[in-house]
């Protein structure tokens, strides 16, 4: 029995040898990035440096305290603090702040958070376990202080948490009036990789980030879902982002990473290369047949501007007056675009600033206006690393996410709170404000729940309905 002990607490400490020296080895090698996505953290953003340091100087102490017998217990007390910080910092990211890039490093990176919070608990019960499993001491004595270590952090880090985000609400007030009927109808997707590509009516297509060349259609009774395969009339592009645009009968395939272009018209599925080789883009809206709206960042300013291509003559104007810098000409312009085609109107909404950008199809007819939102800009930090990629010194905060148009109604998804919206509240909650695209006014607002939180990719509104895309699945609301 004795030797199965030991046997348990070695494997529980050599498990965590290699954790630890593979986790801080992993660290050092990008520290730059390592401190950078500390930064961005709601709750550690303040101090990257100091906290950087102590997570690898703690993490390689506790290694060193697991080889040798006569430390063991202290190196599993200390990868029980570890393990039990990370794992209420996991918890409070995961339900309490918006997703911000994993700073373990290493394959640990690539979990999400949901999966990374069970790994941390499983680490915690397995050193728990070990200490109890130590054949000296006082096990009442070792539990006691095990829970105390676990409970500690956990009060501190809550603490921290909720200093940081006391400020975060608003200093106006939404009018809140539903528009949306209390019943809805919910279609589950296959996974989270899917988009709105366009729509005809109630007739919704859909195309997916993982298979980029399948067209997915929805019919307006909202029950089945129909897939077909797009063709290209080449395949000599390496592709990297493609995006899938539809304004019925007309569709194109982008990517503006390699760039390319292809246009076809359905119900062909057949798609031909227009040959656009020179134009790099991050956002690309079909205007009209062979007409389009994009956002690229010019070489020379390296600010985010907006320009129309014609595919047909295979050229293309960039208008700079459109999007006005305030900080850094990147992160302070980006944001998206809906396209009102009732009106042949571009509504471009920046993510960190309240301001809307309504202009023409000839990118000519700029009228500026704000959201019921007071917050004109959100600080917003930046920092060029020694590879050369410029990356956000802190997160900034969010204020509009994703928008639909329909008739003369702009809905905008908000993630700022107003007054009398309480944080805890607020969170478990799709906030979609709406505005007159003729006067530019804000009209009223409306709650949808979301108590999964999950996160929301798409919004479209007809005549009838809005439809929510949102994880992996669309939900249909009647309108009164």
């Amino acid at each position: 029995m004795k030797n199965l002990q030991n046997i348990f607490i070695n494997a529980v400490s050599y498990f965590f040898i290699f954790l630890f020296v593979y986790a801080s080895v992993s660290k050092l090698t990008d520290y730059e990035m390592f401190l950078m996505q500390l930064a961005q953290s709601p709750i550690l953003g303040g101090y990257p440096a100091i906290i950087g340091f102590l997570v690898i100087f703690v993490e390689l102490v506790t290694a060193i305290l697991l080889i040798f017998r006569g430390s063991r217990l202290l190196g599993l007390y200390g990868a029980l603090g570890i393990m039990s910080v990370f794992s209420v910092y996991i918890y409070l990211i995961v339900n309490y702040s918006e997703s911000i890039p994993c700073s373990c490093g290493g394959i640990l990176e690539r979990m999400d958070w949901n999966t990374h919070l069970l790994f941390n608990l499983f680490c915690v019960i397995m050193a728990t376990a070990a200490i109890a499993t130590k054949p000296k001491g006082n096990k009442q004595k070792i539990l006691g202080l095990s829970a105390m270590i676990i409970l500690t952090p956990g009060l501190l880090l809550t603490l921290f948490f909720f200093l940081q985000t006391i400020d975060k609400q608003g200093n106006f007030t939404r009018k809140i009036m539903s528009p949306l009927q209390t019943e809805y109808k919910t279609i589950s997707l296959t996974n989270e990789s899917y988009y709105f590509a366009g729509n005809h009516g109630d007739t919704l297509f859909l195309a997916n980030r993982k298979t980029p060349l399948l067209l997915s259609t929805i019919t307006p009774h909202f029950q089945m879902v129909k897939i077909d395969k797009i063709k290209l009339d080449n395949y000599k592009h390496k592709f990297v982002s493609v995006t899938i645009n539809i304004k019925y009968p007309h569709f194109s395939i982008s990517d503006g990473k390699v760039p390319a272009v292809f246009e076809g018209r359905l119900p062909s599925l057949k798609a031909y290369d227009c040959g656009i080789n020179r134009l790099y883009f991050s956002r690309f809206y079909m205007l009209e047949p062979n007409r389009y709206v994009f956002k690229t960042m010019l070489i020379k300013t390296k600010e985010n501007e907006l320009g129309i291509l014609n595919t047909a003559t295979k050229k293309y104007s960039i208008f700079p007056d459109v999007l006005q810098s305030k900080v850094d000409g990147i992160f302070d312009t980006d944001g998206d675009m809906v396209i009102d085609r009732k009106n042949k109107k571009i509504i471009y909404t920046h993510f960190y600033r309240n301001e809307i950008i309504t202009t023409d199809f000839e990118l000519k007819d700029i009228q500026r206006h704000q959201t019921v939102d007071s917050l004109s800009n959100s600080s917003i930090e930046t920092k060029t690393l020694s590879n050369g990629q410029t990356k956000l010194v802190k997160s900034p905060s969010v204020i509009n996410r994703v928008q639909t148009v329909s008739g003369n109604r702009f809905y905008n998804v908000s993630r700022r709170r107003g007054r009398n919206e309480s944080f805890l509240d607020f969170r478990n909650k799709i906030t979609i404000d709406v505005y007159d695209t003729d006067s530019k006014k804000y009209l009223h607002s409306f709650y949808i729940i979301n108590n999964n939180r999950t996160k929301i990719k798409n919004i479209l509104s007809t005549k009838h309905y809005l439809y929510v895309l949102s994880g992996n699945k669309i939900i249909r609301y009647a309108y009164k």
